[in-house]
Formats: C-alpha cells, structure tokens, sequence
C-alpha cells in the first residue's frame, strides 16, 4: 500500500512537465581524445545535460546518441584523470550531428559520475560524501590478496580491520563508527545494482576466534570501481539495513570495438617473519618450584633463582612451524562489442597457501609420533584455493532501451587452522603453554596434534543481475532490476581417531566429524523511474520514484558423529550421532520518492522520502517514514584559474533504519525431549518471549562539507563533519524469571551518537613527462558514545573486560587502575603490597579506532615507464586489549618477563604482578595490559614497469607490464605484543583483543600483465 501511494505522488508530480514526443529523431555522435597525445579515450562518461542520459566511449574514443529530440542541448564528458567538458550543440530534426572532444589531463577531479538510488548522477549534483575507488587500476599494481585490500587506505572515514594473517579468515568494515549496541554495524554490499550476501562470520565451528567473510568471494580483478556511501544522509533510500553505510561494486564491462584480451599471472610468497614472545622460565634446585620459581616466590623466600632460561619454539629455527607459503593466481578475459551490444567475460584461478607448515615430530612419550607420510591437510593445513567465472553483457534492444546481464561464480575450498583463544593452535600451543625447552620441546600440544584436526569449508556461490532500462520519452527513464545471490557452503570439523591428545580432548580424540550444509539466497527486485524536465530557463527539475522486494533466506542442516572407527572419516557408523536443522527467512518491500530541483547546473536541492516494511518488525509497530534532504552549491567552476578553480559548498541530512533480528520480536519455542512416565517424548521449552511491539533501530544523520579543486586541478581538497544518532536501539533487558524458559528480552531503549570529521587531499606534486608524483592524504577522527542504555539496564559485560556503560564509547575497556607502584625495599622487585590498585573499575579506551590517516604515492618516471606506489596506514586512539600476556602473566602458570625476570622494568613488573596477584581485597587487575593500540604501517610497496612496445610485440601482445609488490613490510607501534592489528574474536561486533592470534604476514608478490 505504502509503495502504490509512493508511486502515485511521483506520477502527480512528473506530470506537470510532460513533453509531448519529437516529431523526427535525431542523433549525436563523436569522439573523446587526450588533448596531449591525441590519442582515443576508451570508458568516458558522455551526460547529456537535463537527462539521465549516459553514453560510454568505445576503444577508438566514439559515442552516439540515439533517438534526441530537436533543438538546443548540452553534453558533459567526464573521463577519470582528465578536465571535464561542457559543450553546447543544437541538432535540427532528422539530423545527425557531431560533436568532438579534446580533454585536457588533470591528476585528481571532482565531478566524476556516482551510482545513486535513483540511477547515476554527478557527484556535484549530490549533497553527501562518497567514496569512489577506481579499482581497475589499483588491481594492476597494488598487492591485492582479498576484497578488503581495495577499501583499505582508500576512503576517509572507512575502517577495513583484518583479525589474523591466517589466509582466508576475516575482516571488519566499519563507516563512521559503530551504530548499534546489539545488531550488526556492518555496511550493505551492492554488486551491479543487486545486493549480496556480506556475513562477517560464516564458519560454523569454533577454531577460537576466527572465521570467514563473505566479502572475499568478491573477485578484485572483476571489479571496475568502488562507491561508498557513508551515512543516513546519503543511504535514506536504500532502506532498511541502510544505516551503516552502503558499499556499491560496479563490475567491468566491454566497450565498443574489436576484441581485447588480457592475461595475467602473479606468483608470491606468504610470510610470517614475526618474532614472537620469549617464554621466561626461573630455574631453581628445588623441584618443586623449578622451572616455575618466580620472583614473589623468591622475595617469599620459597625458591632461589640459579638462572632465567628464554625459550618459545616458535622462535627456534629447528622448532618453528612455519614456512614460506606461496600466492599463485592466474587469469584471463575478454572484452568488447559492436554499437549493439558490448561484452566482457572472465575467468580468475587463486590459489593461497598460508605459512604454517607441520615440521617433523617423533615423540616417543605421546600417542601422536609421525614418520614418512603425512597428509597434506596436517602437513600445510592453511590454504585456500578458487575459481571465479563473470560474464557480463549490455544489449541495446533498442533505440530507447537496453538491457544489461551480470553473471557470477565462485567456487572455493577453505583449510583452516585452530587459531585465537585457544591451546590448540601454534601460537597457542607456544605462547600460551609455559613449557620449557626440555619438556616436550617447549610445546603444550606437539604441533603433529594440533595439525591433526581438519576444517575445511567449501563454497559454490552464484550472483546474477538482470537491469532493464527503457527510455519511452527523452524526458523519462525507467529502471527495472532483478538481481539473484546464493550461496551454497559446506563447512567441516574432523578430529582423526587417536591423533589427538587424549588428555586435552577425550572424546575428539575417539573420532569426530562434524557436518553443516547451509544454503543463503537473496533475492531482489528494484524499480525505479525518474523524469527530467525544465521549469524555466533557469530551473530544472528531476522526480524519481522507485520501489524494491528483497527476500533473505537461510537454510541449514547439521550432523555429528563421535566414536569414529580408526582410518574412517564417516559420520555413518559412528558410536553416536546427532542432527539438527534451520529454517531463517525475512523478507522486506519499500518505497521512495525523490525531488531534484537545479538551477543553472550551480545550486542542486534535493528532498525524498523513503518507506519499509519488514517481517522482523514487531505486529504492533507500523512502518514510520524516513526522510531525506539535500544541498549542493556549486560557487565556483573555472577551470582556467590559476588558484582556485571549483569550489562546492555541501549539506545533507537522511534516516535510515536497521532491522531487528529475524526472531527477535517473535515468541518462539525449541523442540526438547523429554521423560513422560519413564518414556521419551517429544517437547517444546520457550526459547524467546518476543516483543510485539519491537521497531527497527533508526538513525538520522547530518553532514556538511566543501570540495575545493586548486592550481588548475592539481590539487582538490575534501573536507566533511558529520553527527549521527541512533535511537530505538535494541538492548536485551533482564525480565521476571516467572516468564519461564527465557531471562531477558529485547527493548528499543538505546540510543548512540558518532560524530566527527574526514577528509582527503589529493595532489599532482610533479607533473612532467619524465617526473611525476601523485600523492594523496585521508583520514577520519570519530567520536563514538553510548549516550542511553535504558531506565533500569546495567552497564553490559561482554569480551574481555568490555562494556557498555552510558556516556563512554561502546564496547569500552574498564578496569581497577594502578594508581602507583614503588620498590619499597629497594630490590629491584615489585612485590605484592609494593603497588596501589583504585577503589573502582574506570574507563582505559575505545576498542575502535578512533583515528585513521592514510598516505598514497605514486611516482611516474620516464613518462608513465616505471611507477613506484607506496601506502602508509595509520590508526590510533583506541586500546588494544593484551590478552597473550595478561594470560601468561596470570593463567595458572606464570612464565611472563614480569613475574620471572628480575631485570625486567619495575613497570613491566607492577603490571604482571597486579594482573596475577591479589591485594589485600582480592583483586587483580589486567589495567597494565590494555595498551594503546596505535600504528603506522607500511602496508604497500610496488614497482611497475610498463615495457616497451617492441617487448610487447615480440610476445604477439599489444601492452606488457611487470609488477613486484610487498604487503605488511614494515611497522611501527608502541605496542609491547606482536601485532596490534589483530583481533583474537575474529569479526565480533566490539572485541579488539589480542589473544593468541596470528599476526599480519608479508606478502611479496610478482604481477605480468599482457594485452592482446
């Protein structure tokens, strides 16, 4: 109902302006060339003025307009790395007119086309900040492993956190902050108009902290250019799951002319040259206290230390289970097109190997001793390995209407390692362990075991779009698309019989495996028509009105099977099973509306209002309006002036909302057995009580900002503030346990800001023919704060030492500060009573980054011959929580520097002995071991050389360039860990914890390109 009113206001307001038909066609071609060169400009943008009218030039530089209507019109061309033009052009009716371009270079621009809701538009038109990444050429020279690589140092105010260096594992993506205290604060992914699935978590089995990101099925090489939108303001009619910013992927297409091949191959080394903790260990004559004989212990008089031994196997050359693992990936497509119908097809093989590898054991004191073969599972149990397949198409059915075809596939097998929070993995089992070299080598698990369990997960995934567009006036567009994304996933656990440490895991070492097929689809209808028209001379209007369905579905079913017969690994004869299934669907339709009024192509307003309805809503809410408005005011465009040349003012303000969990509102129960008179029966226990009254969370975002271009488009300059807030947000609330099988219950109570300020510079330094140098600076500082968690709701625990507390960031860090420590005896040792702990718990720091800078460089020699890149990463203002070695320090068995080593800092020692011993009220404190988590990182460095023509045409090719790149090479932190970039909780929400993680590894890789 909501989208038949939609529609019908757009209609009211389009016709007014209705034109009446052409009486003779009439058509526009030309040609796009560099002014320098002469040379033809394949892939620029030609807007026909007052429309929405786009044309893409072909390999030879051509355009044509069909089907214009008589009389007086403007074409804009816009081509990344040149000057835009405006040209006006009169065609008389029946005629076809031509019309040239000669586009002078520039570095960086401001007026590139932008996806929006409403179709593709001018950035300047538009009154919110979005990102734009040309990812076609970043993909040919940046050392690109995975889809949060493009993002990463890329775009102000987006945050791309990777958790572990482990290959294929995860990473977190946040845009202006965190939003919600319950739901996701991910962003929405879009590819080719069609959204897809984004899970940020998606194995199913516990291998301690780390899991999978559906976001690294995303193939970089398919992919032309990144958007993002940031905020409400800009995703108001995106609708619902809006809020935490959108991220559209527009993949490559053909353009006009002959075929063009491109082969590519890039072979790499995957490293881990990391030194990890030293293990301290106090050796004494006493057995009882050797190797543990710490310095209170010592300062007690129980023990007296004759040495410190320093070990960790991880660091032993002979010990070390690592080795280089390799990058291979091979690809090839093709592209191309008559005036009809343009095409482009590819295929992509990648294949990673991480940097574990199993060196030889033989013990004879465990069950596990390995000689000869070893499968490749436990011998390299980190690799992954895909094949994605694209083929897309745009035909021009007709004068006025096209259809455009986007398929996609990938198929991709996963091994993983334990990793994170647990005993069973390599850092773990070294780190974490406290076993001294003569005691099975140093390690707590030998590695033959830890290698032993398999999980694997296996994906075959497809996403088609289908986009209609028909143009049955000049003056109105429509836009139909119907899109397809699923994703089949079959994730595995095994624990071979009798190859695991039976002391550690009994039942696992009996023979498990476990089994979850899962199937999620989504699928996606979007409509959409917008008309153009002219008020007066001066004034021109666009109305947009649009609709969109979407339907998530998620299937699943398990198995499991314990008692597994030696040699099998078949759940079918195991000595007990179990099953299980899911059934998760949601579905969703809304509506919007959008008015754009311009005048003179300077001053744009811009006002919409979108509607949603969901299944997750609770039956009582009704769908509440969501509104948007924007301005953007173009006060300068002259690009012949020396200083400043455009200069845009900006503003903008939107809502959007976030769903509840598909359940969340719904009283639901579990099917359980139970006893009936000493029989088995099947029952029914209350597993969530729901909440009819349940509404999404709803945030409302204001931005203002300015675009400046100066020195003749060297330089443009960005600069945006933003405040956001969040109400309605979903907080689980404690109930009366009288309601029976569930405690608590979910409550729109919360409310959470973000505000703060992006910005991006970039520059042409140099630019000559045998000297050039680009460079760009962006960054972000955010303020995040919790500024209502709910009458009667207590601050909420989550993580390590994490909370939500009113009036400090979410997911903070809290705990009993050192107030002072002082070697009162004079020994040199901190003991307990020689340090003050505070009277309570108190705010350390926002596990979020609460800054991020990113450096881009890019030095051209020898015109365009050789380019040298760079990236530096930046990110501080948040705490990273040391959990590696709080546990070290306090686990049960001290072999932390702190608590050994008498020549340790007395700061390194106050804080180990206030985390492992408690004072005079029983308290410790892991105060000491949250650490600023600051950084700057070199996290690219490539070298390209475009060879000489000759090279190329001695290898049949019609371009050769050779690449060699290097990622996570250098880093500089104040943070006493390995890696403060690693997050011992995978994707969780808030969690910034180091815990036994795999740190970054190195990347080296060698790229080849060749055109055809």
């Amino acid at each position: 109902m909501h989208l038949a009113r939609l529609v019908g206001i757009g209609a009211l307001l389009a016709c007014p302006f209705t034109a009446s038909l052409f009486a003779q066609e009439s058509q526009l071609k030309g040609r796009v060339t560099d002014e320098r060169t002469g040379d033809p400009i394949t892939g620029a943008r030609v807007l026909l003025v007052g429309t929405s009218r786009i044309e893409t030039t072909g390999q030879d530089g051509s355009y044509l307009f069909r089907t214009l209507s008589p009389g007086d019109h403007q074409v804009r061309v816009l081509a990344i790395g040149f000057s835009a033009q405006v040209k006006p052009f009169t065609v008389a009716p029946g005629e076809l007119s031509a019309l040239d371009f000669s586009m002078t270079p520039v570095p960086v621009q401001l007026d590139e086309i932008v996806t929006t809701a409403t179709g593709q538009q001018s950035r300047l038109e538009i009154g919110n900040a979005i990102a734009n990444i040309d990812v076609s050429k970043v993909t040919q020279e940046a050392p690109i492993t995975e889809f949060g690589n493009l993002i990463q140092g890329r775009a102000a105010g987006v945050q791309v956190l990777k958790s572990s260096g482990v290959v294929g594992t995860g990473t977190k993506i946040r845009i202006r902050g965190s939003n919600s205290v319950s739901l996701s604060n991910e962003p929405l992914y879009y590819i080719d108009g069609v959204r897809v699935d984004a899970t940020s978590q998606d194995y199913a089995y516990d291998i301690g902290g780390q899991s999978t990101s559906r976001i690294n099925d995303i193939n970089p090489e398919d992919i032309e250019n990144i958007e993002i939108v940031k905020g409400p303001s800009a995703a108001t009619l995106y609708g619902i799951q809006a809020a935490n910013g959108v991220v559209l992927i527009t993949t490559k297409r053909g353009a006009v002319g002959k075929p063009r091949w491109n082969m590519y191959t890039e072979q790499g080394v995957t490293e881990d040259k990391n030194t990890y903790r030293t293990n301290y260990f106090g050796r004494t004559d006493d057995p009882a206290f050797d190797p543990y004989c710490s310095l209170q212990n010592v300062a007690d008089g129980l023990c007296t230390q004759t040495r410190i031994d320093k070990y960790n196997p991880l660091n032993d050359p002979d010990q070390r289970q690592f080795a280089a693992g390799w990058h291979q990936q091979y690809g090839l497509s093709v592209s191309g097109g008559s005036d009809f119908a343009t095409y482009y097809a590819s295929a992509d093989f990648n294949d990673q190997m991480g940097a574990y590898k199993l060196n030889g054991f033989d013990f004879d004191s465990v069950n596990q001793a390995k000689n000869g073969n070893i499968p490749e599972e436990q011998l390299r149990p980190n690799k992954l390995s895909s094949l994605s397949l694209r083929a897309n198409t745009v035909a021009k059915l007709a004068s006025n209407a096209d259809l455009n075809i986007s398929l996609g596939y990938l198929t991709s097998q996963l091994r993983l390692t334990e990793n994170d929070n647990t005993l069973n993995s390599m850092v773990g089992s070294a780190d974490g362990s406290g076993v001294p070299e003569d005691l099975f080598r140093g390690w707590f698990i030998v590695p033959a075991q830890v290698f032993a369990e398999q999980n694997k997960q296996g994906i075959g995934r497809f996403t088609g779009a289908l986009t209609a567009n028909y143009r049955p006036r000049s003056w109105l567009t429509t836009r139909a698309t119907f899109g397809y994304d699923v994703t089949n996933r079959e994730d595995t656990q095994f624990w071979p019989t009798g190859e695991v440490s039976p002391d550690f895991y009994p039942e696992q070492n009996e023979g498990e495996l476990n089994v979850t097929r899962a199937q999620t689809s989504q699928l996606s209808v979007d409509l959409g028509s917008s008309a153009n028209y002219k008020v007066s001379s001066n004034w021109a209007g666009k109305t947009s009105v649009g609709g969109q369905f979407f339907r998530n579905l998620a299937t699943n079913s398990f198995a499991r099977g314990r008692g597994i017969t030696p040699g099998g690994k078949s759940i079918f004869g195991a000595g007990t099973t179990e099953a299980s299934d899911d059934y998760i669907e949601s579905r969703s339709i809304g509506g919007f509306v959008e008015q754009q009024m311009s005048l003179r192509d300077r001053l744009f307003l811009t006002a919409g209002l979108r509607i949603d309805n969901n299944s997750s809503f609770g039956k009582n809410f009704n769908a509440q309006p969501l509104p948007k408005a924007s301005v953007s005011w173009l006060l300068r465009d002259e690009q012949n002036n020396r200083l400043l040349n455009t200069f845009r003012l900006r503003s903008a303000y939107g809502q959007s909302s976030q769903q509840p969990g598909v359940n969340d509102a719904r009283r639901f129960y579990t099917q359980a057995a139970v006893r009936l008179d000493a029989a088995s029966e099947t029952g029914v226990s209350l597993t969530n009580l729901g909440n009819p009254d349940l509404k999404p969370e709803k945030s409302q975002e204001v931005e203002a900002g300015f675009d400046a271009g100066l020195l003749r488009g060297r330089v443009t300059v960005e600069g945006t503030f933003f405040y956001k807030s969040t109400t309605d947000a979903l907080v689980r609330r404690e109930i009366a346990p009288s309601t029976g099988g569930t405690i608590s219950q979910f409550f729109n109570l919360g409310r959470v800001t973000n505000r703060g300020f992006e910005f991006r510079i970039d520059s042409r330094i140099l630019d000559g023919a045998t000297l050039a140098w680009d460079l760009a600076l962006s960054g972000s500082f955010t303020r995040n704060k919790l500024n209502r968690l709910g009458e009667g709701v207590a601050p909420i625990t989550l993580g390590f030492n994490q909370q939500h507390v009113e009036g400090f960031p979410l997911g903070g860090f809290w705990a009993v500060p050192i107030v002072s420590f002082n070697d009162a005896n004079g020994d040199g040792v901190i003991e307990i009573g020689e340090y003050t702990l505070g009277d309570s718990a108190v705010y350390r720091g926002s596990p979020i980054p609460t800054r991020e800078l990113a450096l881009n460089s890019g030095v051209s020699l020898f015109k365009d011959r050789l380019r040298i890149g760079t990236q530096f990463d930046y990110r501080g203002g948040h705490i990273v929580d040391n959990a590696t070695e709080q546990f070290r320090c306090g686990g049960g068995i001290a072999y932390c520097r702190g608590l050994m080593d008498p020549t340790a800092p007395l700061h390194t020692q106050a804080v180990a002995a206030a985390g492992t011993y408690p004072d005079a009220l029983g308290r410790t404190t892991e105060w000491g071991f949250f650490e600023p988590g600051w950084f700057i990182k070199l996290r690219e460095l490539s070298l390209t050389y475009n060879a000489p023509d000759v090279w190329a045409n001695y290898l049949h090719a019609s371009h050769l360039s050779l690449t060699v790149s290097g990622r996570n090479l250098w880093t500089i932190t104040d943070y006493t860990g390995i890696d403060p970039e690693v997050n011992g909780f995978g994707q969780a929400n808030f969690s910034s914890t180091d815990f036994f993680s795999q740190p970054q590894v190195r990347y080296w890789m060698l790229r080849v390109n060749l055109g055809f």
